[in-house]
């Protein structure tokens, strides 16, 4: 919330003014229902006790009515606190009035709201357990409705070859205007089927799994990384000349074989290609013909 925004609610919130009624009406009772105690009877150590409690409520009500917005969950924490606030502020305000032996009133208005008060904040707390589930229910089928979606891999949450298109396709217009460099690169899980019979479907997801998540905190923000076929990736390196997205794809390899202890039989295969096409998918035909090794133009680049 903006400052703007919190300081207008300050001052047109009638609940704010309220909670400061509260107080109000509390020392006007203190005061004329009681008498000032003498220095000597009064233990500061009390006073910052139950002072700091006061605070403690007043703060967390101020919380409530200036960054939560108006709901069942809202109302109860509100009208719980200020029951809380009224007692609270009486006990403190007995560190300095003395009342009359006879007047029963001032230690039931005490101690009688503060149970009530709790049984309202409890009902809020509840109520605010079930707006969490809801919320978390919420997110819980727009998440799933992301992963379902056609750009986004259900598995691994990676994008899917069609988003990875509609990028490659956009960073192509650049490069022609603009003759910036890009270059993209695979990752093969060789004997993947193997690793899939020997470990299991449920290893295999985890491998899967696993090689997204390490790969895409490896790469740059701008990359792109998408899941192509069952145990391939796609990296689409924009801006980058070839021998440096050599180095980074290596690297990468190296990582991965380092971090994942996989089998003997399995290997990190990789591809890297300058796109000089026009077509993503011409271009992502041209990658994928290619050895699986690292690649051809890296002899020119050497030379």
């Amino acid at each position: 919330m903006s400052r703007n925004t919190l300081l207008s609610r300050m001052v047109y919130d009638w609940r704010l003014p309220f909670m400061l009624s509260i107080l109000a009406v509390s020392l006007l009772l203190a005061s004329q229902v009681g008498s000032l105690k003498p220095r000597s009877a009064i233990d500061p150590l009390d006073i910052i006790g139950e002072f700091s409690t006061l605070l403690i409520v007043l703060v967390g009500l101020v919380l409530i009515v200036t960054q939560r917005l108006d709901g069942a969950v809202t109302r109860l924490f509100f009208w719980g606190g200020c029951v809380l606030t009224f007692s609270l502020s009486l006990d403190l305000l007995d560190e300095f009035f003395s009342y009359p032996e006879a007047l029963r009133l001032m230690s039931w208005l005490e101690s009688l709201p503060q149970p009530f008060g709790l049984v309202i904040l409890g009902f809020g707390a509840a109520e605010w357990i079930k707006e969490q589930h809801q919320v978390r229910r919420q997110l819980g089928v727009r998440e799933k409705h992301l992963r379902a979606h056609e750009w986004v891999d259900p598995l691994t949450t990676l994008y899917t070859l069609p988003y990875f298109e509609k990028v490659l396709e956009r960073e192509l217009a650049l490069h022609k205007h603009n003759r910036q460099h890009v270059v993209m690169a695979s990752i093969n899980l060789q004997a993947f089927a193997r690793y899939n019979e020997e470990m299991g479907m449920q290893a295999g997801d985890l491998l899967l799994n696993k090689v997204s998540e390490l790969t895409a905190l490896y790469l740059r923000p701008g990359d792109c990384l998408c899941r192509y076929h069952s145990d391939q990736f796609l990296i689409l390196l924009p801006a980058t000349d070839f021998p440096e997205a050599l180095s980074l794809i290596r690297l990468l390899a190296d990582m991965l074989r380092e971090q994942l202890a996989l089998p003997h039989y399995m290997a990190i295969k990789t591809r890297v290609r300058r796109v000089n096409e026009v077509s993503p998918k011409h271009a992502m035909k041209q990658l994928l013909q290619q050895p699986e090794a690292i690649i051809s133009d890296a002899s020119r680049a050497h030379h």
